[in-house]
Formats: C-alpha cells, sequence, structure tokens
C-alpha cells in the first residue's frame, strides 16, 4: 500500500511539474507572438491562434510569409547603434 501511494504520488508532482513547465513556455511563446505581430502590424490574436494552435506549421508559416516591420525592414538590431566610440 504504501508503495502504491509513494509511486502515485511521485506522478501527480511530475505531472504538476510538467504542466507549469508547459505554461511557461506557452506563456514565452505568447509575448513574443504578440510583441512580433504589433511591431509588424498585425493581429495580435491571429498571429497568437496560428502560432500556438496550429504548431508548428502555424509558427512556420508566420516565420516564412510575415511581412516586413512597420518601421521598415533594418529596423531591428542593428550593431551600429551600440558601438562604443
Amino acid at each position: 500500500m504504501s508503495e502504491t501511494l509513494t509511486t502515485l504520488l511521485g506522478q501527480v508532482i511530475l505531472v504538476i511539474i510538467m504542466t507549469c513547465i508547459l505554461g511557461f513556455i506557452l506563456a514565452f511563446a505568447m509575448r513574443i507572438c504578440i510583441s512580433d505581430a504589433r511591431r509588424r502590424g498585425k493581429s495580435p490574436a491571429l498571429v497568437c491562434i496560428a502560432c500556438i494552435l496550429f504548431f508548428p506549421w502555424g509558427t512556420l508559416a508566420w516565420l516564412v510569409f510575415r511581412p516586413d516591420p512597420k518601421d521598415g525592414p533594418g529596423s531591428g538590431f542593428s550593431l551600429e547603434y551600440h558601438r562604443l566610440q
């Protein structure tokens, strides 16, 4: 009886830990999707639905077919802005 209870408790704890890890990964992915969609002038809700619910094909489609940012294609990180004089 004690071994069964210990095994069951271990499995429950493992499921809780895995659920928390998956939740954190999902929250991080949604945050990235929302910021990228806003930067590119698209609906954040639609991009999240495509990237999260239709994973991995939705994410791949967004990465391939996403438009340039509103500020232009070179508006991302530029080393020239961070060089020390």
